[in-house]
């Protein structure tokens, strides 16, 4: 990460989680939650507490990244759609706010996906995404999620 903040909780988790792929201004990781089949986080490497602040680099990263994402789990996995969401409303339940730029990616899927005998079901698709789903993988499906989109970033 080029510029980190101390008690940013992005900053913090950031670095221990392992990137899928990187660009120079973003970074792309799994999701521990895998409720959606190939959701991740987009963050920025560098922090920034607002879409605002972005460089007009950091968005013509932020768009390429979105076309190679998109293709690469539509390729890896045949989802259907995406939801792009930026909240950042959790830094705003302290006291001093701490906001971290940073995308969850949710792949959304029109039917049931079986992948490492794990049945993925998305039973709101078409409507908004229920944020309570929670599917929690073990290491080892995790590592052929992960591995599965790298190969399809190629």
């Amino acid at each position: 990460m080029t510029k980190s903040v101390a008690n940013c909780e992005v900053c913090a988790i950031w670095p221990t989680n392992k990137p899928i792929f990187e660009t120079d201004k973003w970074t792309i990781s799994l999701a521990p939650n895998q409720a959606n089949l190939g959701r991740c986080y987009v963050t920025l490497k560098e922090h920034k507490g607002d879409m605002a602040e972005l460089t007009n680099e950091e968005w013509l990263e932020f768009a390429a990244i979105v076309k190679r994402l998109e293709n690469a789990v539509r390729g890896a996995f045949g989802a259907d759609l995406f939801n792009w969401s930026c909240l950042m409303n959790l830094a705003f339940q302290e006291a001093e706010p701490l906001p971290h730029v940073h995308w969850h990616v949710r792949p959304r899927y029109r039917h049931p996906i079986i992948f490492e005998g794990e049945e993925f079901t998305d039973p709101q698709f078409g409507y908004h995404y229920d944020s309570s789903l929670s599917k929690q993988l073990n290491e080892v499906v995790m590592s052929k999620i992960r591995s599965k989109l790298q190969t399809a970033l190629l």
